[in-house]
């Protein structure tokens, strides 16, 4: 295993009808982040992608950010991006490796369907510029649904030619609150590659990749708020194995690479 996913926090600023994770958990304090983090560095894992709910909801963020970067781990922060102006940016660059954006739609309709919030789309674009200008690589998801499926190419043509590592397209997985809301997202599998597909001849200059959730990597782990740890079984989607309070997170990324010893 070459990276562990940490969800900082569960709280987020969006309240998306998607979102995958929709177990809600408080925030623990900062040294119980601390613990999670000197866990992981144990493992001898150096690359942890940071997520959330919204990382930057999550109390501590910046501090959680230092102490991770001063144990020489490789931090992506996946980030809305919401919560971060001009001045926050240049204090969390010296901290991560690369920042990961969040575009799903062009147009404000297409953004309040996607994820109740109109002013994603020009946050993100001015979030690009900043990080590029302070040497920080970002790249850019795009969940492909129903309710943005039409404003794809619109995507690709406005982040052409911009400063963006990678393009990311990902599946809708009807899971959690998304379960509920499968009408409103849901297009089939063979639509999706299509879109992919279509992505990639038209924007030849940008690297475009596809997620499709049923392909996810077998060893796979993220760590929940709570230090709960979870790995993502096929057929069956993300498994609880184990309770930070009271496992080794070693022992835990053994049982995952090694399921049958």
């Amino acid at each position: 295993m070459e990276e562990i996913h940490y969800l900082l926090g569960n709280a987020c600023n969006l309240d998306c009808d998607f979102c995958f994770w929709d177990i809600r958990m408080p925030d623990v304090s900062l040294d119980a982040k601390k613990r999670i983090i000197d866990q992981i560095v144990k493992t001898g894992i150096s690359r942890v992608t940071v997520s959330g709910g919204e990382p930057l909801c999550s109390d501590n963020f910046l501090e959680v950010m230092d102490y991770m970067h001063k144990k020489d781990l490789e931090v992506i922060l996946h980030t809305n991006g919401l919560k971060i102006d001009g001045a926050t940016a240049k204090k969390i660059a010296p901290l991560v490796s690369r920042v990961s954006l969040t575009l799903d739609g062009i147009s404000k309709e297409t953004m309040v369907r996607m994820r109740k919030n109109s002013e994603i789309t020009g946050h993100t674009l001015f979030l690009i510029g900043i990080f590029h200008s302070l040497g920080v690589p970002v790249n850019v998801k795009t969940l492909v649904t129903k309710a943005n499926q039409d404003e794809i190419a619109a995507i690709g043509r406005t982040l052409n030619g911009m400063p963006v590592q990678y393009w990311s397209l990902l599946e809708f997985n009807p899971i959690n609150r998304g379960r509920t809301n499968i009408g409103k997202f849901l297009i089939s599998s063979k639509k999706f590659d299509e879109i992919c597909l279509k992505a990639k001849n038209g924007f030849p200059s940008l690297d475009v990749r596809m997620r499709k959730y049923k392909n996810a990597e077998s060893k796979y782990c993220f760590i929940a708020p709570n230090g709960e740890v979870y790995t993502h079984v096929t057929d069956k989607g993300d498994v609880k194995i184990g309770d930070l309070k009271h496992d080794e997170l070693s022992s835990l990324i053994s049982k995952i690479e090694n399921p049958s010893s």
